[in-house]
Parts: C-alpha cells; sequence; structure tokens
C-alpha cells in the first residue's frame, strides 16, 4: 500500500514493486497460485511543497479516510472468497503503514501479515502489534539519516513523519511494539535500501530488485519468517552525532 505523495497516475513505480514482489515470492519457491495487487483505493497526502502547503502526513485525517476503502476492500475480499480461503498478506510503506494499520484494526477485518515499511508512524491509540488484526505483523527499516546531509546513505524521511506527527509516533521497529523486525541494511551479496523509495534510480529502494529488504517481503508474504535475514542495531544520524553531545542553553 502506497503512502506520501501517492495516487492513480503515479502508480508505474509501485507496478514495478508489486512485480518485484510476486517474482521474488516465486524465487524464494512460494506458493504458485498467488497474486500481488498494488493497491490505490484512497486519497494519499500530498508531498509538503511551497506550492502546496499541505502537511496532511503530520496527522492522521487522510489515513483515516483511505481506511475505510481499504478496510471495505478486505472485507470484500473475504465475503466473495467464502469457503475458498485465501491468505491474505498486506504490505505497506511510509504513510500507507499509518492508513493501513488503522483498517487492520476495524471491525471485521483480518489478515494472514501484515508487513510495514518505512513507516511515517502508527497511530498512537494502537499501542501494540497484538492490536492489529494480523496474525503475524512484519517491520522493516533501514537506518535514519539526516535528509539532504547523508544522501544515499539510508532513510530521510520515515522519522520525519514520526517524529512531528500530531498522533502517529509509533515506531513498529521498537521492540515494545512486539513486531517482528528484520533486516534492509544489506547483508552478504543483498544490496542495503539507500533512499525512503520503494523502487529507486539507483535501484534501492525498499522494493528494489536484489535488496534484503524485497527478499525478506517475500519470506514474511510466504510464510517462511524463519529465512528471514535480522535487523541490525539502530546507528545514529548525521544530526545525533554533531549534536547529541552538546548540553542545552538555558
Amino acid at each position: 500500500m502506497p503512502g506520501m505523495g501517492s495516487s492513480t497516475d503515479k502508480m508505474s513505480g509501485w507496478a514495478d514493486a508489486s512485480q518485484n514482489i510476486y517474482n521474488e515470492q516465486a524465487n524464494v519457491q512460494g506458493d504458485k497460485n498467488r497474486a500481488v495487487v498494488a493497491w490505490m483505493g484512497h486519497k494519499a497526502p500530498p508531498v509538503p511543497a511551497l506550492s502546496e502547503p499541505d502537511l496532511g502526513v503530520l496527522h492522521s485525517d487522510y489515513a483515516k479516510a483511505g481506511a475505510e476503502h481499504l478496510a471495505d476492500a478486505l472485507r470484500g475480499l473475504d465475503a466473495v472468497r467464502v469457503g475458498d480461503r485465501v491468505t491474505t498478506n498486506v504490505v505497506a510503506h511510509s504513510y500507507g503503514t499509518t492508513t493501513a494499520s488503522i483498517a487492520l484494526t476495524e471491525a471485521g477485518v483480518h489478515v494472514d501479515t501484515f508487513t510495514t515499511l518505512a513507516s511515517a508512524g502508527i497511530p498512537d491509540d494502537i499501542s501494540s502489534a497484538s492490536a492489529i488484526h494480523a496474525v503475524h505483523v512484519y517491520s522493516g527499516q533501514v537506518r535514519d539519516v539526516t535528509p539532504y546531509v547523508e544522501r544515499d546513505q539510508g532513510d530521510q524521511w520515515a522519522h520525519i513523519g514520526r517524529d512531528h506527527s500530531e498522533d502517529h509516533h509509533q515506531d513498529p521497529t521498537d521492540p515494545a511494539f512486539g513486531a517482528t523486525t528484520f533486516g534492509a541494511d544489506g547483508s552478504g551479496v543483498l544490496k542495503g535500501v539507500t533512499d525512503h523509495g520503494v523502487e529507486t534510480k539507483t535501484r534501492s529502494g525498499y522494493l528494489d530488485r536484489g535488496t534484503e529488504s524485497l527478499l525478506n517481503v517475500a519470506y514474511a508474504t510466504t510464510g517462511q519468517a524463519d529465512r528471514m535475514t535480522a535487523a541490525r542495531p539502530a546507528e545514529p544520524t548525521w544530526f545525533d552525532e554533531q549534536y547529541a553531545h552538546r548540553q542545552p542553553t538555558l
């Protein structure tokens, strides 16, 4: 599920990312009878800009409205497959994790797995992974970096959404939240994610081919969580290193 700045006329990247998931599921010997859907059934908040100073990404209004549509879609899937139940996985990115997490706490909504990537924050009133109607909750997050300073070194935007939002500060990779975390920084021959996007020009987004993140998403969505690579300890950002040692001036 896409996040900030997404729309139906900008879905080529998500279509490619969904194809990457589908192909990687095959590479890890997933069920041959499967489908991956790039779902864009809601209005996402825009990327804040001088020409469009909408800071909707920092509150949950867009997420709550979109969650209603996603919840209806998931209920509808269950309704048409009565007697022939399918395994349902939701993979969400950035502000899409905010929206999807709300949908997955609605009555009558339940999925097998929920995977968050680069979460812009789970709403504060969703206290833990156990509150989400999913058998398993997985979460991946590459190293947080400072925007414009540490270019191509990690995720420059996810932590901005979590730290500065009005009401969705929960980090699903925090051990206290209770999700199963996985690696995305790169391991062995697997590329590390170096940008907030799912598919990037440098081919190092969360769902780009050859990344540790994509492989782990494939494992999560094919019932092979035991094969996922582990998340590495968080490293300080450039900002942390520059200013953490300084005492505030009163």
